[in-house]
């Protein structure tokens, strides 16, 4: 396992748990959250990257 795909992996899982827990619960453990839609952009972004380096991992 490279490590683009194990980086692809994580970042894959962070942006699901940012983009499917309601923000209510994420705010509770990260308290300086401020915003629900930049929360959402931020693991849309984690999603894109994790998309990103499983595919440069699956290509070496």
């Amino acid at each position: 396992m490279t490590a683009y795909f194990s980086l692809g992996i994580l970042f894959l899982i962070l942006g699901l748990v940012f983009l499917l827990v309601p923000f209510e619960k994420l705010k509770t453990v990260f308290r300086r959250m401020r915003s629900s839609i930049t929360t959402k952009v931020g693991g849309a972004i984690f999603l894109a990257a994790g998309i990103v380096s499983i595919l440069l991992g699956l290509g070496q």
